[in-house]
């Protein structure tokens, strides 16, 4: 349980950042795919698109608790979710913004 928990939560993470800049591109899918398969991928993402983006936030929030992940696990988050912002090659201001915000958010709970 505690491996897909955290399968789902580094999908529905890095989906989040997927669309700080309004653009999901075939790079930043790839990328994701290549950490998690695709059965969790095309799952977690059904979830996603239901969810307004408060509804994320919480999502994202609830995770983080209830997966009781340490600092060292916020920074690993971290740095995957800047990995897939450099994918397409484009690293944007947008992105830029809602990496600032998710650090607040992964460390208030690390």
């Amino acid at each position: 349980m505690e491996a897909e928990f955290h399968k789902d939560f580094l999908t529905y993470l890095l989906l989040f950042a997927t669309h700080a800049d309004f653009n999901f591109d075939e790079e930043e899918r790839e990328y994701i795919l290549s950490k998690v398969d695709e059965s969790t991928f095309n799952r977690v993402n059904r979830i996603f698109e239901k969810h307004n983006d408060i509804q994320r936030i919480d999502r994202i929030r609830y995770y983080m608790e209830k997966g009781n992940y340490s600092q060292a696990d916020a920074a690993t988050l971290t740095s995957e979710v800047l990995k897939l912002f450099k994918a397409d090659g484009d690293y944007s201001t947008l992105e830029q913004n809602l990496m600032i915000g998710l650090k607040r958010i992964l460390k208030s709970y690390s």
